[in-house]
């Protein structure tokens, strides 16, 4: 699991996403994003946690960002003395393991609220890419990162995603009869599966829907993905997200987010994001996908 980055096939890909979404520039390896203000800044890459690039890795790109600013984000994999809130990436290694062996591998008392998940409920389980399932996965995602107080990404991009990845792009949702409670939009390169957007409906929280849903996404991956580690992606060390994610065995890698000025991602936008909150839905939904082109922290 050590050492595994996306592939430089992957980041082109998803560069490429982003410039036919935003009309983003390209300076060299970077993507140049404006900010409401005027100022722009180079980032590698933006969206995604972490690239093709690890932390002992980007002499070239800090020489060629040099005078601007900049966002660089990398896995640093010698990185062990983990602090609250350090940005981490959640993984669990699913090379030749079967979902039987992982679930085994869980302490008792969460494989046995996993095993629950299942037994307890007759939720129904999809995954694809087709039009249906990214429209349903979407009616959920505004929910929760409005809930969250982030501006929702336009839902053009996830069409624009699946041209450019086929069928290494999958959208997993669970749902109570017609309705979708939980939703995650997954992107395979090709060593890793990486849960990039997603989350819950929180009425299902007692239900046990995360546990249901993310169980089910393993137990795809290890039956039809040819990859070696299934990545929840970006979680606070120490926060709610990082602990669910750790209960399924998933261990933390650091994500290194090099920039031109020195900032906290957790904590540079809490006033702004409990702003958003307070917004109205129909205002949020409208602002929100235009918003995102103009936000490197995403």
């Amino acid at each position: 699991m050590d050492g595994l980055v996306f592939t430089k096939e992957f980041v082109s890909k998803f560069r490429s996403v982003l410039i036919k979404m935003y009309s983003y520039e390209s300076y060299m390896d970077f993507l140049v994003v404006p900010s409401v203000t005027g100022a722009k800044t180079l980032s590698y890459i933006p969206l995604i946690s972490y690239t093709d690039r690890n932390s002992e890795n980007i002499e070239d790109l800090l020489e060629l960002s040099r005078e601007n600013n900049f966002q660089i984000k990398v896995l640093n994999f010698d990185y062990i003395d983990f602090k609250k809130n350090d940005t981490v990436t959640m993984r669990i290694d699913v090379e030749n393991r079967t979902c039987e062996e992982i679930l085994m591998d869980i302490k008792a008392k969460y494989r046995k609220v996993i095993r629950n998940s299942i037994k307890k409920n007759d939720f129904i389980f999809k995954f694809g890419n087709e039009k249906k399932l990214i429209d349903d996965f979407y009616l959920l995602f505004k929910s929760i990162v409005h809930k969250h107080g982030t501006p929702v990404l336009d839902r053009k991009l996830f069409d624009i995603l699946v041209e450019e990845f086929k069928e290494n792009v999958v959208f997993y949702n669970v749902y109570d009869k017609d309705c979708v409670i939980a939703a995650y939009c997954v992107l395979i390169d090709e060593h890793i599966s990486y849960g990039s957007w997603g989350g819950i409906d929180n009425r299902y929280r007692d239900k046990l829907v995360g546990h249901f849903a993310y169980w089910n996404i393993i137990k795809d991956t290890c039956k039809n993905r040819s990859v070696k580690i299934f990545d929840f992606g970006r979680s606070p060390y120490g926060s709610g997200g990082y602990i669910f994610k750790h209960r399924f065995g998933a261990k933390a890698v650091k994500i290194d987010i090099v920039t031109s000025q020195k900032s906290d991602i957790y904590s540079k936008y809490t006033l702004a994001s409990n702003i958003w909150k307070k917004l109205p839905r129909n205002v949020v939904d409208f602002l929100g996908p235009k918003l995102c082109r103009y936000l490197v922290d995403l």
